[in-house]
């Protein structure tokens, strides 16, 4: 078994040819890293499984792969912080000529 890559949380063990494993290639964590290592090996033709777990939080919140950035960490937050600057873009632009007569409502 040659553990080639290990990059933050993820895990990535290579399978030697005729070893008699299930799997070509077995990801343990199913962050970004993780997954982009899982879909690069698949599209090359490899067998491959991707594990993942995450302990719930006091509230008892999880979510599935993807990690933490994608699911609660930096997606959401960028989404929301552009989200938040949205209106304040359009006066500018409507300040340089633009018309900006779109709306919003989280409704």
């Amino acid at each position: 078994l040659d553990l080639g890559v290990s990059s933050g949380r993820s895990s990535i063990a290579m399978a030697e040819p005729g070893e008699g494993y299930d799997y070509d290639l077995f990801v343990i964590g199913g962050g970004s890293g993780g997954l982009a290592a899982a879909k690069a090996a698949n599209d090359l033709g490899a067998k491959v499984a991707v594990a993942d777990f995450v302990k719930p939080s006091p509230a008892g919140t999880t979510w599935g792969l993807g990690g933490t950035c994608v699911n609660v960490g930096c997606i959401p937050k960028k989404l929301m912080h552009i989200s938040s600057l949205y209106r304040d873009t359009q006066c500018d632009a409507h300040g340089m000529g633009w018309d900006t007569k779109s709306s919003h409502s989280w409704e």
